[in-house]
């Protein structure tokens, strides 16, 4: 996913991983071909002014029940599967 798409992420969106995740000890951390959706969309600011506000997105696997957080830098692993369209049901 470019970074251009990760900012219009919106609630509901479906994710892809199109490669593994690995941790520090190069063990599987999210496998590829398995579906996330976008659960949240947060906005952290930066302490100095000059830098822009982080944007991180949380994100749910039904499968395995397993959440994570991604940020611009980080979701070029993922890319948009299918994209929530129209508003969001209240809830």
């Amino acid at each position: 996913m470019t970074k251009r798409e990760f900012v219009k992420l919106k609630k509901g969106d479906i994710l892809l991983v199109i490669r593994h995740l690995l941790n520090d000890n190069g063990q599987i951390l999210v496998a590829e071909n398995s579906e996330w959706k976008v659960m949240e969309l947060e906005i952290q600011p930066h302490k100095n002014q000059i830098e822009k506000n982080q944007r991180l997105v949380h994100i749910y696997n039904d499968q395995n029940k397993q959440s994570l957080t991604i940020s611009k830098n980080n979701s070029v692993n993922f890319v948009v599967y299918k994209r929530k369209r129209g508003p969001l049901p209240r809830e």
